[in-house]
């Protein structure tokens, strides 16, 4: 049975995102732009057959998908809440939730000109709490917005309501438009903290406890310390200063700074027996081009530990008529594949222009 579903993206990536969700289905048809990083996608296969087949090769640009079972206008006013409501009265797979399934509502709300302040008579808080009420007394399922099994999601733009109901796994992300959310913590010394979280818990790793590590283009030490906390001795190399706050662990002999670049760090390492494959794991957010980024860490995987982890950024251009990002992608994992067979690349939500990938050899 044919499907249709809501893609999110980055903006900048969206044009990667449609092009890359063809190699699931070359007859995939791509639909509207709702919003920038935002678009509809039809395929002739059923939305479970469809999203499972990503799920065993998730896509590096797309973030977030959802099925849509339903779609109603919308007037913006409180009248469209009761129209939500039916709709999702009527979905036929409220008939698969049984009681005291744990399931979440995600609502999201545009304008027609991206930027302009929401007109809408409610919010997307408001939908949520209409439709939660209407999934719980049909079914008896439970609301639980931090371990749903099932997610309603709703997207309102160009004048109707999106809305499907979906299993999580299912959606790529358990966030709403695949966009994570981390509190903002006072020892935090970097934003770029945000995307290593987050890339920890989208490739579902965790470092190892206890053992060494290497951050390549460490300043001002925001990846460092999340290697700190985790109980890794860090080698950071940056020629540039480490924020004080990382002073403690460099008096109690878990943090060493090599301030010089990680080219030279590089030879004088190889150069030591001693060291050739000592770290657990190896981290790299340097600025430089995907393919050097990528040739770096290939040098460096001699220093890895056979079951170690390595995640680094890569850095890509903006898209231009000459300029394709998704092909600066693609030259790049192939560099690093054939050192670190099994990796893993997303565009994540922290991300900015670049993505992250997960490495193991």
């Amino acid at each position: 049975m044919p499907s249709t579903f809501v893609v999110t993206s980055s903006d900048e990536f969206e044009n990667a995102a449609r092009n890359e969700l063809r190699r699931y289905d070359s007859k995939l048809k791509l639909g509207e732009t709702l919003q920038p990083g935002l678009f509809l996608v039809s395929s002739q296969l059923a939305w479970d057959d469809f999203a499972a087949i990503v799920g065993q090769d998730p896509p590096i640009f797309a973030r977030h998908l959802f099925p849509v079972h339903a779609t109603v206008p919308l007037d913006k006013t409180q009248a469209d809440l009761d129209v939500m409501a039916e709709a999702v009265s009527g979905l036929p797979r409220l008939d698969e939730l049984s009681e005291d399934t744990p399931f979440s509502v995600q609502a999201r709300l545009f304008e027609e000109v991206e930027g302009q302040q929401l007109s809408y008579a409610y919010t997307p808080f408001a939908i949520k709490e209409k439709l939660a009420g209407v999934i719980a007394e049909k079914t008896g399922a439970v609301e639980n917005i931090r371990e749903p099994l099932e997610i309603l999601s709703v997207v309102g733009s160009q004048g109707k309501a999106y809305i499907g109901l979906s299993p999580v796994e299912l959606n790529l992300s358990g966030w709403a438009g695949g966009m994570r959310r981390f509190a903002k913590r006072d020892e935090q010394i970097s934003r770029a903290e945000l995307k290593l979280q987050e890339a920890l818990e989208v490739f579902e790793v965790e470092f190892p406890v206890g053992g060494d590590a290497l951050d390549l283009g460490a300043a001002p030490g925001g990846w460092t310390r999340l290697l700190l906390e985790a109980g890794l001795h860090v080698t950071a190399i940056d020629p540039a200063e480490l924020d004080p706050r990382l002073q403690k662990y460099a008096e109690a002999g878990q943090l060493s700074h090599y301030q010089g670049h990680a080219e030279r760090f590089l030879q004088n390492a190889l150069a030591d027996k001693s060291r050739l494959g000592s770290y657990a794991v190896l981290v790299s957010d340097l600025r430089m081009d995907a393919n050097l980024a990528a040739g770096l860490l290939v040098s460096y995987a001699p220093l890895l530990s056979p079951d170690g982890l390595a995640i680094t950024t890569l850095k890509l251009p903006h898209e231009s008529p000459k300029v394709k990002p998704a092909h600066l992608v693609e030259q790049a994992l192939a560099i690093l594949r054939k050192t670190y067979p099994r990796l893993q690349g997303r565009q994540l939500f922290h991300n900015r222009s670049e993505i992250t990938v997960l490495l193991k050899k």
